[in-house]
């Protein structure tokens, strides 16, 4: 079993007051759930990128297609 590592980042007000909320919404444990799932997240839409594929995402009001292109 890896051992976890702590690290320490300064964000703003504003930064973590999304990662309280997001926390909230996901119904996660912790801020660290929230960066631990905004990580795989992450690394699955860059592995996606790097294949080549798109990232869409579809508005079923308008039934339109959004290309996330750059993350």
């Amino acid at each position: 079993m890896t051992m976890a590592k702590q690290i320490h980042i300064n964000l703003s007000e504003k930064a973590q007051k999304e990662l309280e909320e997001l926390k909230e919404k996901m119904n996660l444990a912790s801020i660290s759930d929230v960066i631990r799932s905004s990580i795989s997240l992450t690394k699955y839409l860059e592995m996606e990128k790097e294949q080549g594929n798109e990232v869409v995402i579809r508005d079923k009001k308008n039934n339109k297609d959004k290309v996330l292109v750059t993350l």
